[in-house]
């Protein structure tokens, strides 16, 4: 019991140092107004109508730019504006996503969101453009003269060339549909604010949020929420993540508490072993020849590491670039996979996980 009780201040320790709630995160605060940054803002839209064509029926749509290209002068001659007057509600509906961009900006920031998401994908390995319904507009204080905006639901989304008309479209992905953790862990800690979860079933629009997130925040007077707020931009989650798995009410009971390789990693630390080999041991003596599954080549060192991880002994396996750990991790999942075993191989970076699967 007292192991347990250790491992959580632990793991809760590792929580609290996984989440950045300050003002730098974006995820806590963006500031809509200014033009520079590698975001997109979207105007003159509905939320509940964007969610409903991107995430509800799965179409994809395309973005205009309404900014103009040049400041006109005040003595030259200028037709009509065909987009004057009563504005046309019809565009709420339509297929397109109106931005206050430039048609030229518009395009070149476009082409660098697309280009700076696929090498986030192939780095991380995760995705993280996500186009933000709503924006929560709040004070770090009554007192306070800054307004923050917070980005409220993420829907996870990707730019998809379309070939036709040399452009980017915009499509919803299938991964879920997530609130701001960020956010949550930061109004719950300074101000007590519980945010409501997400309600991803088919009936859901987030109107229906807008209006839980509103309630919660009653008690504040200068804080509101822009319902219609939207920007496509870039919201990391990989740690957040970490964070939510981590939290103990998520788990079943006393799951990670009992797993012995944690406990061993946090509090009380492993038994020493003695290796299953000496330095002078002739291999080919001590493994069946019938037990070598390499796939690829193994000198002696990785053949014993191989033998270590088959015997079900957990070890640290370092060494400098081109010493062969990729190849030796290769062997290890080819002869788990012989001996009709399941692996989880984690990496940090994409490129590390590309590597073993092409051998």
């Amino acid at each position: 019991m007292q192991e347990q009780t250790s491992i959580l201040r632990l793991l809760e320790d590792a929580r609290r140092r996984l989440v950045e709630t300050g003002t730098r995160n974006r995820l806590v605060h963006v500031n809509r107004a200014t033009s520079r940054g590698n975001f997109l803002n979207v105007i003159n839209e509905r939320s509940d109508d964007v969610f409903r064509i991107l995430r509800t029926e799965g179409k994809r749509m395309r973005f205009l730019g309404r900014g103009e290209e040049e400041p006109e002068l005040e003595d030259d001659i200028r037709l009509a504006d065909p987009d004057e007057g009563a504005f046309d509600e019809s565009r709420y509906v339509d297929s397109f996503l109106e931005t206050p961009a430039t048609p030229d900006g518009l395009q070149k920031r476009l082409l660098k969101l697309a280009k700076d998401s696929n090498v986030a994908e192939e780095e991380q390995g995760i995705n993280i453009l996500f186009l933000a319904l709503g924006f929560l507009q709040w004070k770090e204080s009554e007192a306070s003269s800054i307004q923050r905006e917070a980005p409220l639901i993420l829907l996870p989304v990707e730019l998809i060339r379309n070939n036709k008309t040399s452009t980017y479209d915009i499509k919803c992905r299938d991964d879920d549909v997530v609130t701001n953790l960020s956010l949550q862990e930061r109004l719950k800690g300074d101000f007590g604010i519980v945010l409501p979860e997400i309600d991803d079933s088919t009936e859901w629009i987030p109107s229906q949020y807008f209006a839980a997130v509103e309630e919660a925040i009653s008690g504040r007077s200068s804080w509101a929420v822009d319902r219609d707020g939207m920007q496509l931009g870039f919201f990391s989650f990989a740690k957040l993540m970490m964070l939510r798995d981590l939290d103990p009410e998520n788990w079943s009971e006393g799951s990670l508490l009992d797993n012995p390789v944690l406990g061993g990693l946090l509090e009380r630390g492993f038994e020493h072993e003695e290796p299953l080999f000496k330095d002078d041991d002739n291999l080919d003596e001590k493994i069946p020849i019938q037990r070598v599954m390499h796939v690829v080549d193994a000198d002696a060192s990785q053949t014993k590491v191989i033998e270590e991880v088959l015997q079900g002994r957990n070890l640290i396996v370092q060494g400098p670039p081109g010493t062969g750990k990729s190849q030796t991790i290769t062997n290890i999942l080819s002869a788990a996979a012989h001996e009709g075993k399941t692996v989880l191989f984690m990496a940090e970076k994409m490129a590390a996980l590309e590597v073993v699967f092409s051998r």
